[in-house]
């Protein structure tokens, strides 16, 4: 994995990635000059316009594709769970433990890391067991409404890119003010 700054942007990924991005990063007139909120929202134009793989970062925070997220909610959406297969159920480990299983998750690793990070979650041990949680769409709409730390995730997102996205997830959710 190779890595590049460019000011508060930090680029990761496969060389060929970094490259291509900081290329199409340089492509934005005064990005480093712009206010964090308006940086953000141009990076993630450039990452959905372009469909940049690299994780982008600025100061330290992961700039969002609304499009892979809001992709991978629609096929959430249509399926009516977050996984495929039988419904979640536990499996033992040992006589006093057990661990949470699902089928294939629809939910994708890019969209669970988004609502670790940024909607107020917390891992849940790992995507199964974050599934195993809220099973359903209806599930997700209530995480919407009240995350893990008893808020809307709308009024805590921090940045604008992830805003954006809350903002277009609470519509497909049809969760009303």
């Amino acid at each position: 994995m190779k890595r590049e700054e460019l000011g508060k942007i930090s680029i990761y990924g496969s060389s060929q990635e970094v490259e291509r991005t900081l290329s199409l990063l340089l492509t934005i007139p005064e990005l480093l000059v712009k206010r964090e909120c308006e940086a953000r929202l141009l990076i993630q134009d450039l990452i959905d316009k372009h469909k940049i793989k690299a994780t982008i970062m600025f100061d330290g925070n992961t700039v969002w594709s609304k499009d892979r997220i809001i992709r991978n909610l629609k096929q959430i959406i249509e399926a009516g769970t977050l996984y495929n297969g039988k419904k979640p159920s536990y499996i033992p480990i040992g006589s006093m433990l057990r661990m949470p299983v699902v089928g294939d998750c629809i939910l994708s690793d890019y969209f669970y890391s988004f609502l670790n990070l940024d909607c107020g979650s917390i891992a849940h041990f790992n995507k199964q067991g974050w599934v195993t949680e809220y099973p359903t769409v209806d599930d997700l709409r209530e995480f919407f409404k009240k995350n893990e730390y008893g808020h809307r995730v709308l009024h805590n997102v921090r940045h604008s890119d992830a805003k954006l996205i809350v903002e277009e997830i609470e519509k497909l959710l049809n969760i009303n003010d």
